[in-house]
C-alpha cells in the first residue's frame, strides 16, 4: 500500500482486496481500489476516481460492518446486517442486499432513506469540492491526479457517466441474473438482445418494444465502447453479462462470438480476480430447449465459467395461465429436466431456474415445486433453484415460511433471488 496524508484526508493505494470473490460473516473488499479516510466516513472508489463505497465510524453510520455502495448505473445498494444469522441461507450471501427498488417486501424498514445514508451523501458531496482543493496543493504527482479525478466526478457527474454507459449499451439491464450476486454485481453489461419474446403479465422487467437480436456490428462497437469506459479500472472485472433478458436467443454463433471478442478487447484474462471469468447471461424456457448440442458445446469451449438461468416460474398450469406465460407446464418441466442433465455433463456450464413465491398463487404450485424438486435424488453445489417474490404480491412470513419448506424437501440448493439491475 502506498499512503499520503493531505491535512485530515488520508488517500491509500494500491489496496489489495479479495481477488477471489469468496463469502464472509466478516467485512472485506474485492480487487483494487483506492482508499480515502476524511473527517468520519470511509470511503472506497474505483481507479477512474468513481465513488464507489462508503461506510462510517460509530457516531455516523449505524453498524460497523454495513456498507452502502453505488453500482455503475448509478444506483445505491445498502448491504445491511438485517437478518444476519440466516442470510447466507436465504440469499447465499452474510450481508442483505437492499436497493430499494425490489424485494422490498423481505424489509422492515428502507435504510437508503435513513439519515445515516443521506449524511454520507451530503459528506461526499463535500469530499468532492475538498479533493479539488487539496489537489491544487499536492506536492506529488499521484494524490493529485487521483485527487483531480475525484473532484471532477461529483454526484451529477456520476449520473452523467451511468447515463453514458447506457447510451453504449443502447439501454439498460433491467434485471441481472441472480448468480451475479456470486460476484458482488459486479458485472461488465454486453447486450445481444432487446427484450423478451414471453411478455409474461406478471413481470416488472419488461422493456419496451418486441424481441430482438442486435447486429454483430453493434455488439463489436459496444465493446470497443465499453474498452474505454471502464479504461484503468478494467482489472477489476471478470464478469461479462451478456442481455438483455433472453440472450441465450442469440444463438450459438453470435454469443460465442461476442464473448471471445470482450474476452480478448477487455483483456479479461489479466483481471485481478483469479480463476475463469465468468459469462452471466439469462434464457426462456423456449431457447433454452432449442440450444442443442452444437450449442452447448460452444459455450463449454469458450474462456469463461458461463452460468444461465432460465425463468421458468412454475411447474402448475393454473399459475403459468395466472401469470400470463404463455408456456404450457410440462414444457417447463422439460426444461427442467434438461437443466439438470446440463449440470450433470457440462464442466464449464451451470444453469439455474426461478420460481415465483405468492401468497395469492394457487395452491397447487407449492406443491408442484416440492413434487419436483424433491424427485430429483442426487444434490449438486451448482444449478440452483431461485425463488423471487412477486413485488407487492407478497408478505415476508409468506414467503420465509414456503422458502423454508421448499429448502427443506430439496436436494439442489435453493435461495431467495434478490433482484438488482444495471
Amino acid at each position: 500500500m502506498e499512503r499520503y496524508q493531505l491535512e485530515d484526508l488520508e488517500i491509500i493505494f494500491d489496496c489489495a482486496g479479495r481477488d477471489d470473490w469468496g463469502k464472509f460473516s466478516f467485512p472485506v473488499w474485492y480487487g483494487i481500489p483506492v482508499k480515502m479516510n476524511w473527517r468520519e466516513y470511509r470511503y472506497d472508489f474505483n481507479l477512474r476516481g468513481g465513488f464507489k463505497k462508503v461506510s462510517g465510524g460509530p457516531r455516523v453510520w449505524p453498524d460497523p460492518q454495513e456498507v452502502l455502495k453505488r453500482t455503475d448505473g448509478n444506483d445505491l445498494i445498502y448491504y445491511g446486517t438485517h437478518g444476519y444469522e440466516s442470510s447466507y441461507d436465504l440469499i447465499k450471501n452474510y450481508y442483505v442486499p437492499f436497493n430499494g427498488m425490489y424485494g422490498s417486501d423481505l424489509f422492515a424498514e428502507n435504510p437508503l432513506e435513513g439519515r445515516p445514508v443521506r449524511q454520507a451523501l451530503e459528506s461526499f458531496d463535500k469530499l468532492t469540492i475538498e479533493a479539488g482543493r487539496l489537489a491544487a496543493a499536492a506536492a506529488c504527482d499521484r494524490p493529485r491526479a487521483f485527487l483531480q479525478r475525484v473532484a471532477a466526478r461529483n454526484r451529477e457527474r456520476l449520473a452523467e457517466e451511468a447515463e453514458t454507459l447506457h447510451r453504449i449499451m443502447g439501454g439498460n439491464l433491467p434485471v441481472l441474473p441472480p448468480e451475479t450476486i456470486d460476484v458482488d454485481y459486479e458485472v461488465i453489461p454486453l447486450i445481444l438482445t432487446e427484450g423478451c419474446t414471453y411478455k409474461c403479465r406478471f413481470c416488472l422487467f419488461k422493456t419496451t418494444g418486441g424481441f430482438r437480436v442486435r447486429s454483430p456490428r453493434n455488439i463489436a462497437a459496444q465493446i470497443r465502447s465499453l474498452k474505454d469506459f471502464y479504461g484503468a479500472d478494467l482489472i477489476n472485472y471478470n464478469s461479462l453479462m451478456l442481455g438483455q433478458n433472453d440472450a441465450l436467443a442469440a444463438g450459438g454463433g453470435l454469443l460465442a462470438g461476442a464473448a471471445e471478442t470482450a474476452y480478448e478487447c477487455l483483456n479479461l484474462s489479466a483481471s485481478y480476480h483469479r480463476g475463469r471469468p465468468n459469462l452471466f447471461m439469462f434464457g426462456s424456457v423456449d431457447s433454452f430447449l432449442e440450444a442443442d448440442h452444437s450449442l452447448l458445446d460452444r459455450l463449454e469451449r469458450l474462456p469463461y465459467r458461463t452460468s444461465i438461468n432460465i425463468g421458468m416460474e412454475s411447474f402448475d398450469q393454473e399459475t403459468l395461465d395466472r401469470l400470463g406465460k404463455p408456456l404450457q407446464a410440462e414444457k417447463v418441466r422439460e426444461a427442467f429436466r434438461k437443466m439438470q442433465a446440463v449440470n450433470r455433463c457440462r464442466l464449464n456450464i451451470a444453469v439455474s431456474c426461478n420460481l415465483v413465491l405468492g401468497g395469492d398463487l394457487p395452491s397447487r404450485h407449492l406443491e408442484a415445486i416440492k413434487t419436483v424438486l424433491a424427485a430429483e435424488t442426487t444434490a449438486r453445489d451448482r444449478g440452483a433453484v431461485y425463488l423471487s417474490p412477486l413485488i407487492g404480491a407478497s408478505r415476508r412470513r409468506e414467503i420465509l415460511r414456503d422458502f423454508r419448506e421448499i429448502k427443506m424437501i430439496s436436494p439442489l440448493p435453493v435461495f431467495i433471488y434478490l433482484a438488482q439491475r444495471l
